[in-house]
């Protein structure tokens, strides 16, 4: 078998699809033509899935939920086919990322240095929960709406928001007023379900706003303090000023970094915040931690709003940004928040009894550019479960397998 369109990344997420495992190991007429619409036009899925295939076989695999053993079998096996000669396992950590760590922990220390003294220089506190709108009707609309600092409110047609140094964005090209007055003047932007936005800052900072959030943030920083506020979820890739962190806030966590590439969700009817870092150095603050919590590239900071409980674990960062770039990424997720993404992302209301699904996980790709159906065809087959879509109403039941 060839492998000249071999990609790990693609072997990956085969691995941790259970429809795919499913149809490997119990293969239905539902599942080859699933996977044979998967395949068409897609040359190099194609052969990653027959070469998969064939060691899956070879190995005589028969359970359809990996074990890590399993895990690593197969990829020993991808390797000697690939001519590497390598045990993935077995190797050692690569002197680039022992270095990125190092490098990581002593911009954590400044990080947390340089907020420390933002704090002490007594900087004036922006109570953004009295300036944030959060009603279920302007989120179910279809027009992302951008409040300026007057109250103004102005409907945004483009789903790209750039602004200069000056202040000065693609979508208000007027000078914003007051600039050098000593307090901040505010934006606040919507983005409505079915719709995402990609921001740009005045220092450079790009933002990924995903649907049913919203921003606070300046057209222009003012002095030593650069910060927003967030209430839903954003990708952030944040330009790294010396000497001028930057500080994301949520309604529960102060999230301060320098230039830092991270994701941060802080949905208001979900009960866990969270923030993954992907590159750079973060320090979280809240009332209710006893000091900071340093966050190292590729971990998970999460705070569970009722319990106040706080955790950070080592992910696969990958799970958690891809929807900036259109699809999700599913490692046993629970079904119940599948449907709550795929409800903010296409606008939709879901009715399904939430004690069943809770306990339900599924795992894959939900590609969004193959359209509603291709998506909803996977997690039915995926789970199990019936739908109904009759305008923007979703009917979720199981399947009787009787």
């Amino acid at each position: 078998m060839s492998m000249n369109y071999y990609s790990d990344g693609i072997v990956f997420s085969l691995l941790d699809n259970d429809l795919f495992m499913q149809w490997i190991l119990s293969p239905t007429a539902e599942l080859d033509l699933y996977w044979k619409e998967q395949m068409d036009g897609n040359d190099e899925l194609k052969v990653n899935i027959e070469s998969l295939k064939n060691i899956i076989n070879k190995l005589e695999i028969k359970e359809p939920v990996l074990s890590q053993n399993d895990r690593m079998v197969i990829w020993d096996n991808i390797q000697r086919q690939k001519g590497r000669n390598k045990v993935f396992r077995r190797r050692s950590k690569p002197v680039w990322l022992q270095i990125a760590s190092a490098v990581a922990a002593i911009a954590l220390l400044i990080v947390g240095y340089l907020f420390f003294s933002l704090e002490k220089n007594g900087l004036e506190e922006t109570d953004y929960t009295s300036i944030i709108t959060n009603d279920e009707q302007s989120i179910r609309s279809t027009d992302i709406v951008l409040t300026l600092p007057d109250n103004k409110k102005m409907t945004v047609d483009s789903a790209n928001i750039v602004y200069d140094k000056n202040g000065v964005s693609n979508v208000q090209s007027e000078k914003p007023e007051n600039e050098d007055d000593e307090k901040q003047q505010l934006n606040q932007l919507m983005v409505p379900y079915g719709k995402t936005v990609s921001l740009t800052l005045s220092d450079g900072t790009k933002i990924w706003v995903n649907s049913g959030s919203r921003v606070i943030y300046p057209s222009v920083f003012k002095k030593d303090k650069r910060e927003i506020f967030v209430l839903g979820e954003i990708y952030l890739d944040v330009v790294k000023i010396p000497d001028h962190p930057f500080v994301i806030k949520t309604n529960y966590m102060d999230i301060n970094v320098l230039g830092t590439k991270l994701n941060v969700s802080a949905y208001s009817d979900e009960s866990v915040q969270s923030v993954v870092l992907v590159s750079g150095a973060v320090t979280v603050k809240s009332n209710d931690l006893n000091g900071d919590c340093n966050i190292l590239p590729d971990q998970m900071f999460s705070y569970k709003t009722a319990s106040k409980e706080i955790n950070i674990q080592k992910v696969d960062v990958n799970n958690y940004i891809s929807w900036i770039n259109g699809y999700l990424l599913l490692d046993s997720e629970r079904l119940d928040n599948v449907f709550q993404k795929l409800e903010r992302h296409y606008n939709l209301s879901f009715s399904y009894d939430d004690n069943t699904f809770k306990n339900i996980r599924i795992s894959g790709k939900l590609d969004f550019s193959r359209g509603i159906e291709s998506v909803f065809k996977y997690v039915s087959i995926a789970a199990q479960i019936n739908y109904e879509i009759n305008d923007q109403q979703v009917k979720i039941e199981l399947k009787n397998n009787e």
